[in-house]
């Protein structure tokens, strides 16, 4: 299976910048009302969390963390599909536990 990688580059924006995170939360939280508010909070949370933690510039967070948001609701929502995932693989460790 072959994918694209311009399916991400190509995820919808409510505005071409953010200020605040609360604004943010509230423009996902009304596009996705297919989605519980708390969903949308929870996930825009381990996406600034994220981006924090990453070290990125703080315009460049609220972008980042927009679409990173956006692509899990989108999951969540069936609207995307998840084809991100590898098979698993056991693996030994030297005790003989896998």
């Amino acid at each position: 299976m072959t994918t694209s990688s311009t399916d991400l580059a190509q995820l919808r924006r409510c505005c071409p910048s953010h200020d605040d995170w609360r604004t943010l939360a509230e423009h996902l939280v009304a596009e996705f009302q297919a989605v519980a508010a708390g969903d949308v909070v929870r996930e825009l949370t381990r996406a600034r969390d994220a981006v924090e933690a990453f070290g990125l510039e703080t315009p460049d967070q609220f972008a980042v963390a927009e679409l990173m948001t956006r692509h899990q609701l989108l999951l969540l929502t069936g609207e995307a599909r998840d084809i991100a995932r590898l098979d698993p693989e056991r693996h030994v460790r030297s005790d003989g536990t896998a």
